[in-house]
């Protein structure tokens, strides 16, 4: 884990983020900030806007009220000279957006392309890079989550471990400034989380400003930083690993990890 000091410098954070979905208020004034190297995860039950915090905060799903700044820049939005916020232009948008990793659920692959020209393509795409360092940088990326021997294959051919690790090579390819991780171990049969929290803990000691939205508790405790609780939309609590996960102060952390035990036991009890 990273030894933080008060002055490190911040990656993201938001301020008073709100957003509606269907008439109804998913995230009520959520301030967070993430320093430069920090790794976050965020925990809760289903429902509670964890992962609508994260699309959010790359701008997928643009708050009905908030801030979000990247580093020093404002995401999504500028200032004019009243204070009055207006929205950028897409294309403004996606600049900032490339910024920004995230990593899905689902592994979003090309099934008609390798490995390779999967990691590759947002290389060309965005980056505008020529293709023969695309691949370089590519095949670098892949070897890095320990893929080196599966360029060639088309995702069909690849578990789904191997699969997310193909997903986060692409993410690690374009250098972002954050990765974002949405559940992504949700998708996997149980012998395959392993080796995708490998990848992560690798990627936290090199280190690596991550947020992750997870119900690893162990891999939560310890890799990261800090934790954060949340429920209904709201941050109930957030504080070091040991802190939330083994002392939580607030009611609705302790049901939620007891539950969490509960389930867990009775799943290695059968």
């Amino acid at each position: 884990m990273n030894n933080l000091t008060p002055h490190t410098a911040i990656a993201i954070r938001c301020e008073g983020l709100c957003k509606d979905l269907g008439g109804n208020r998913v995230l009520s004034d959520v301030d967070l900030a993430v320093s430069v190297g920090e790794v976050v995860s965020v925990l809760g039950p289903s429902g509670s806007g964890k992962s609508t915090l994260l699309r959010c905060l790359n701008w997928l799903s643009p708050p009905t009220a908030g801030r979000v700044w990247l580093g020093d820049e404002m995401l999504g939005q500028r200032l004019d000279d009243s204070g009055a916020a207006h929205k950028l232009q897409e294309r403004a948008i996606r600049i900032q957006r490339s910024r920004i990793g995230m990593v899905f659920q689902s592994f979003n692959l090309w099934p008609h392309m390798t490995a390779l020209d999967n990691v590759a393509e947002g290389l060309l795409a965005v980056r505008k890079l020529p293709r023969v360092q695309a691949l370089a940088q590519a095949a670098q990326s892949l070897r890095g989550v320990g893929l080196g021997q599966k360029l060639d294959s088309h995702p069909a051919r690849l578990s789904g471990g191997q699969q997310q690790r193909v997903a986060i090579a692409r993410t690690i390819a374009m250098q972002p400034e954050v990765i974002l991780f949405d559940e992504p171990t949700s998708a996997l049969d149980p012998e395959l989380v392993g080796e995708v929290l490998a990848v992560m803990r690798e990627l936290a000691l090199r280190p690596t400003t991550m947020l992750i939205v997870t119900h690893e508790i162990a891999f939560a405790e310890s890799v990261c930083d800090r934790v954060v609780f949340m429920d209904h939309g709201r941050i109930v609590e957030q504080g070091p690993p040991a802190q939330v996960l083994r002392a939580p102060k607030e009611e609705r952390t302790q049901r939620f990890l007891g539950r969490l035990s509960d389930t867990t036991q009775s799943q290695t009890t059968h």
